[in-house]
């Protein structure tokens, strides 16, 4: 009986566990169960002591420091050059602000050469179609009682007066005016590249002659027109036009360390935009975001100041430079022609041939882009604003790694003769053909002779200045009369130089 006891309680016990989690009572055993386990957490205590031991001074040791520097290098790794057209189809689904769903895909396939291109109009395009449903207007009072409900009631004989109403014609004439304006606005994609620029390119041909084995890239483009940069050593002032446009720089890519005390034509320009900025920032009460536009704006420039003060850069007014596309950075190592600043090159039109160097970056997507001095030089009407050449008839010679360290001034001679070395290594020039050679810009015009003088070679003392360095008073002529000659001479040493004509801000 004992057994059987014991087995029938096992039987009800375990029937008790099956059934009680399907019961109420079973939240009420968990929470009991957790107040117990809690309860005995809380009167669980753990006691800590600290036991001082002391060592004999004898016993010490000291245990040297160790420490490791860790140097971490990081290597920017540009992706490989494309070695051939890539076709793409991708399609992109995306909400505008404004809360239009835009579905779009984007289809690229070989096509002819850019020059051909540019004028075909199927070459660069966008078909487009944007679904917009006109709504319809209310007309009936349960149409109008949507809306409000308790309308009825306000006008009890609204009913009666919808029977013989219209829409009016000004609902139509604004959603007319709705669709209208939206037609007007998906057909100017102006926030796009435009079709000009994106054929700004022909050809960009890697080149190596078979037997100097010099490299040189061949770029054929338009040219656009760059007006940056600027030089207190050899321009103390600049146009206005030039400096006052909302794209101008004060720098260029090549720039050197300044040699004369001469400060920069824009320095208290900065200055002075750096203290109002200051004065603005230290305004209370401003919005956040003003604050950080107006701490962004002094930081920059604080560093533009210390550049101005510190170097020199080229001054695309005066000096004979082109512009790289930053797709061109990053890639020295990996491809022998990439050009460089610094890099020597021939700019070719029609029949000129132009020495200029590699002297600035521009932007990614653009190709072809010239200094105005050798934008003036092509096209005489060639402004900061104006290209002198907008068909793809400009030809870029570069020549990869020639660059030469450090930068220094610009030496137009020194230029030309390292473009004609470059030139010659490729077969060139051809028969009949020159490179170009620039005049100094900033050469102080010959005096013109007075009538009736003539000009005496040069280290010839003038006339009433003895050689001794003492001069004799000389009797007073009339205008137009001739100087008579000294009547002493002494040995003397050579006159000084005359200092360097301060240049005039202006065209080249």
């Amino acid at each position: 009986m004992f057994s059987s006891l014991i087995r029938v309680l096992m039987l009800v016990i375990i029937a008790l566990l099956l059934v009680i989690p399907f019961t109420p009572f079973a939240g009420k055993i968990k929470r009991g169960l957790k107040e117990i386990v809690a309860a005995g957490e809380a009167t669980t205590r753990v006691v800590t002591k600290e036991i001082t031991k002391e060592v004999p001074v004898e016993k010490r040791i000291e245990v040297p420091k160790e420490v490791i520097k860790e140097v971490i290098k990081e290597v920017l790794v540009q992706p490989p050059l494309p070695d051939n057209f890539i076709p793409r189809k991708d399609a992109d689904v995306a909400t505008f602000f404004n809360g239009i769903t835009i579905k779009s895909k984007l289809i690229t396939e070989q096509g002819t050469y850019a020059s051909l291109e540019r004028l075909s109009p199927d070459a660069y395009k966008a078909e487009f179609e944007l679904s917009v449903r006109v709504p319809k207007a209310n007309q009936t009072l349960p149409e109008l009682s949507r809306i409000n409900p308790a309308l009825p009631g306000f006008l009890p004989d609204l009913g009666a007066m919808l029977e013989t109403a219209k829409v009016s014609g000004f609902y139509h004439k604004l959603y007319e005016n709705k669709t209208n304006s939206i037609q007007r606005d998906i057909t100017r994609l102006n926030k796009i590249l435009d079709r000009h620029n994106f054929f700004d390119c022909e050809t960009i041909l890697e080149l190596s002659h078979p037997t100097s084995k010099r490299k040189a890239l061949l770029i054929q483009s338009e040219m656009d027109v760059v007006a940056d940069g600027s030089d207190g050593d050899r321009m103390p002032t600049l146009d206005e036009y030039i400096y006052l446009s909302d794209y101008y720089q004060p720098f260029t890519s090549y720039a050197w360390a300044k040699k004369t005390t001469n400060p920069n034509p824009l320095l208290s320009k900065w200055e002075d935009r750096l203290k109002k900025a200051q004065e603005q920032y230290n305004v209370k009460g401003l919005p956040a975001d003003k604050n950080r536009e107006l701490k962004a704006l002094t930081d920059t420039l604080k560093v533009e100041i210390s550049e101005m003060k510190a170097r020199s850069s080229l001054i695309a007014e005066k000096d004979p430079f082109i512009v790289l596309s930053l797709l061109f950075r990053g890639y020295s190592n990996a491809n022998k022609y990439t050009p460089q600043i610094g890099d020597y090159a021939v700019v070719i039109h029609g029949d000129k041939m132009y020495p200029a160097i590699c002297g600035d970056y521009g932007p990614t997507l653009k190709m072809g882009e010239a200094s105005l001095f050798i934008a003036k030089a092509v096209n005489a009407q060639a402004t900061p604003y104006r290209r002198p050449e907008s068909d793809l008839k400009v030809t870029y010679l570069i020549f990869p790694g020639t660059a030469e360290k450090p930068n220094t001034a610009p030496d137009l001679a020194h230029w030309h003769e390292k473009c004609s070395e470059y030139l010659k290594e490729i077969g060139g020039p051809g028969p009949g053909r020159e490179l170009h050679r620039w005049e100094d810009p900033f050469k102080k015009p010959e005096p013109v002779p007075a009538a009736g003088t003539t000009t005496a070679p040069a280290g010839t003392p003038a006339a009433g200045t003895p050689p001794g360095g003492t001069t004799t008073p000389a009797p007073a002529t009339a205008p137009g009369a001739t100087t008579p000659p000294a009547t002493t001479t002494t040995p003397s040493a050579p006159a000084p130089e005359a200092p360097p004509a301060t240049p005039k801000a202006g065209g080249s």
